[in-house]
């Protein structure tokens, strides 16, 4: 009688991990999933993460304050638990409203919701301006991150210091997510 050869535990779980980290495979280049007028600053797979990062500088911005720029993160991470992920950052209250520590700065929250099949988290970052004149109106930029699902982990886009109408960066987000859920 022949005895079949057992299989180690470690060498199959090896094995489902690359299985796992190769769906990012299926994911559009940086190229082709950051939109117009970004420049891609970083583009880096780490085996089971993915992430690309590309700044903007922002239309219309005030005199009297210093544009940082936009910045677009988009990541994907090899996550078994992504379903139970979202579904906890859909229950979790939003933070409160609050001033960053050592900073004239303030955030105020600007919703919570559950969207395009993901949780939408926002804020509202508010720097008065500090200087000489009066009159100039305080900064309002915005912070907008998706989290879903999909592509055997989670998935997120992050919007960050962007001036202008919350509509913009919300276009922004929804013109990205069919590109990177796709294949699901």
């Amino acid at each position: 009688m022949s005895n079949p050869k057992k299989t180690p535990l470690p060498l199959i779980a090896s094995a489902l991990l690359c299985v796992s980290a190769a769906a990012w495979a299926q994911l559009p280049p940086a190229g082709e999933v950051v939109p117009a007028g970004f420049q891609v600053t970083l583009e880096r797979d780490l085996g089971g993460t993915k992430v690309i990062e590309a700044t903007k500088p922002n239309e219309n911005f005030p005199k009297g304050f210093l544009d940082q720029g936009i910045t677009l993160q988009i990541t994907w991470q090899n996550n078994p638990a992504a379903e139970m992920i979202v579904q906890m950052l859909a229950q979790q209250p939003e933070e409160p409203a609050g001033r960053n520590p050592g900073s004239a700065t303030r955030e105020e929250p600007c919703g919570i919701q559950a969207y395009r099949d993901g949780v939408l988290l926002c804020r509202k970052v508010i720097m008065p301006y500090i200087g000489s004149g009066t009159g100039v109106p305080d900064l309002v930029t915005w912070r907008i991150s998706w989290t879903g699902k999909g592509q055997n982990g989670l998935l997120g886009v992050n919007i960050n210091n962007f001036h202008g109408g919350k509509e913009a960066a919300m276009a922004w987000i929804d013109a990205i997510i069919p590109k990177i859920t796709k294949g699901d």
